[in-house]
């Protein structure tokens, strides 16, 4: 029998720090756990796993903000799979190279974090978490906002059921861009999205 998993999703903004507090436990009560896909401050990763009382796994943006509030609490899962409840999780931090700062990479490097998971890639993956977006899917002409294409050939090779990512900002945190590459959802999640993932 499936099982269907509730995620609240972010990236880039920290939204939420905004809503009120029991507004806010009460829109997100059952979700199973949260995903940050970048580029969200470690204090606002703290907020969320204090106020919503749930896992939180990650990846680094380009940026990190508050680098001296600790997170250990929370599941970097730059460069690894993580098995959690059931599901195989796979995570990519960082950009497209462009200022020779840190979690900027360029697309060998990144090829190259793809192929030590060769063999866990292999063995099925249900979600991969990134903060920049595939070569070509919700990507701009920017150097900075360009994505991997390596990425791509992941989708094509393993079929994740879905992409979440960041790095991209949308007009405001309520515009949807999503788009399906035969059965992988690719999601960016800039602000805050609520997903359901099934397996």
């Amino acid at each position: 029998m499936k099982k269907k998993y509730k995620i609240l999703c972010v990236s880039d903004i920290d939204i939420l720090s905004n809503m009120n507090l029991e507004s806010m436990k009460n829109k997100f009560r059952d979700i199973d756990f949260i995903i940050s896909a970048g580029d969200v401050s470690n204090r606002y990763i703290d907020f969320l796993v204090s106020t919503l009382d749930k896992d939180l796994i990650y990846v680094n943006g380009n940026h990190i903000y508050h680098k001296d509030h600790p997170i250990t609490f929370a599941k970097n899962i730059d460069g690894k799979f993580l098995k959690y409840k059931g599901l195989r999780i796979f995570g990519l931090d960082g950009s497209k190279l462009y200022s020779h700062k840190e979690h900027q990479y360029t697309d060998f490097q990144m090829t190259c974090k793809v192929i030590k998971n060769i063999f866990s890639l292999w063995r099925g993956v249900d979600i991969v978490v990134s903060h920049a977006s595939p070569k070509g899917i919700h990507d701009t002409d920017e150097k900075v906002h360009e994505g991997f294409k390596i990425f791509n050939k992941v989708i094509k090779w393993f079929k994740p059921k879905l992409w979440v990512h960041g790095h991209v900002h949308l007009h405001n945190y309520l515009a949807v861009q999503e788009t399906y590459v035969g059965e992988t959802r690719i999601m960016n999640v800039f602000g805050y999205k609520l997903l359901e993932i099934e397996k």
